[in-house]
């Protein structure tokens, strides 16, 4: 028999997290490491989000609340799903988590039953597929190419093709390829899905963090859609685990069974964090400045890559990754380049078959620490392995 369960041994460790663990290590030894590697913003929380959440605890707010979450929260929610979205979602229609991460696991154990399929596109978000195994279902992969992005006929196909699908996950702006999807294609996506009796979730996370293109939400046309939103990318709030989803009534309803006999609730002053991050004037600004310093960053990282040989991209137009070709095998690249030349990168093969040779450097970093980490990786191209 057994140790373990079979559920967990389907899973694998997270491959971000998991090169973040050796640069720690190596951070831990003396090494000046530079990381491109976990997807994590490197500036702080708003100092008015920070305040409220101190507020909150000297105010003695740090009890249980809700599963669902505090009202004034699903209330602003609401209104930035009507304003931003074009979603209209009701307070019953919402529920707060912790984090975003969690809420694609409640979504998965709410709807897949063991060996029911879902789709997800390749190459995409670690999770998605660890978190498709977790419910005991099988993951079908979408190929998409590098430079078109999804091909809706494929996609098609291969639903019609595969018995059983009950979930298609998207996700635009897209980690790891920091592609920004065109409405037409996720307006065909969901509407294949639609026609087949297949809920989507969209993940949204990074829709504040958009350089070029238009965000669309297939949540403000379609029945069959979930939307997935967190605070931890924008607001640079990752510690604080607050994620939110809204969909059908009768799927967050079944999502708030399992929040309350596992978390029981997202945290009690981190809700009134994320309260005020939408509910103030000085949040818009500050995202203004914080995604022209991404740009920059971004168009810095771009201009090091133009210089290096043996390394090719597509221009990201969203978030703050970038998935260049690096012409070897991804693991051992990124290996190298930590252990060699101490920049920690994620290899693309964690992503799926097609992350395979490229490697997602991540740019939420100080522009003189992405110069210096061009200037190392300079001596690393043409790698030879």
């Amino acid at each position: 028999m057994s140790k373990f369960s079979n559920r967990v041994s389907r899973i694998n460790p997270s491959a971000t997290l998991k090169i973040a663990d050796m640069a720690r290590s190596l951070k831990e030894e003396g090494k000046d490491i530079i990381s491109l590697s976990v997807g994590e913003p490197d500036l702080d929380t708003p100092s008015h989000i920070k305040a409220c959440a101190k507020n909150a605890l000297d105010e003695g707010f740090i009890h249980y609340t809700n599963t669902k979450g505090i009202t004034e929260l699903k209330n602003k929610i609401s209104e930035k799903f009507r304003y931003d979205n074009d979603i209209q979602a009701n307070m019953d229609e919402i529920i707060v988590t912790p984090g975003s991460k969690f809420s694609i696991f409640l979504v998965c154990q709410s709807l897949i039953d063991t060996d029911d399929s879902s789709i997800i596109l390749d190459p995409s978000w670690v999770t998605y597929s660890e978190s498709i195994k977790m419910a005991e279902g099988k993951v079908v992969r979408c190929p998409t190419n590098e430079k078109i992005g999804i091909n809706t006929e494929r996609f098609k196909d291969i639903v019609e093709r595969t018995e059983g699908i009950k979930l298609a996950i998207i996700n635009s702006p897209c980690n790891p390829s920091g592609r920004v999807y065109k409405k037409e294609k996720l307006r065909s996506i969901a509407e294949i899905c639609l026609d087949n009796d297949i809920y989507v979730l969209s993940d949204e996370v990074y829709e504040k963090i958009i350089y070029e293109g238009e965000h669309y939400s297939p949540g403000s046309e379609y029945s069959n859609v979930i939307t997935v939103n967190g605070f931890s990318k924008a607001y640079s709030m990752t510690g604080w685990r607050v994620g939110y989803v809204t969909g059908p009534r009768d799927i967050i309803n079944e999502m708030a069974k399992i929040q309350q006999h596992s978390v029981s609730c997202a945290n009690s002053f981190a809700q009134k964090g994320a309260f005020c991050a939408l509910n103030s004037d000085k949040s818009n600004q500050i995202l203004k400045e914080r995604l022209e310093k991404f740009k920059e960053r971004r168009d810095i990282l771009m201009e090091g890559f133009d210089s290096i040989e043996g390394i090719d991209y597509v221009k990201p137009e969203g978030t703050f990754y970038m998935f260049p070709n690096c012409g070897g095998e991804s693991v051992k690249v990124a290996e190298k380049l930590l252990k060699e030349f101490h920049v920690a990168v994620t290899p693309g093969s964690a992503f799926g078959e097609l992350g395979e040779g490229h490697l997602r450097v991540s740019f939420a970093n100080s522009k003189e620490r992405i110069r210096e980490a061009i200037s190392r990786m300079e001596g690393a191209f043409p790698m030879e392995m």
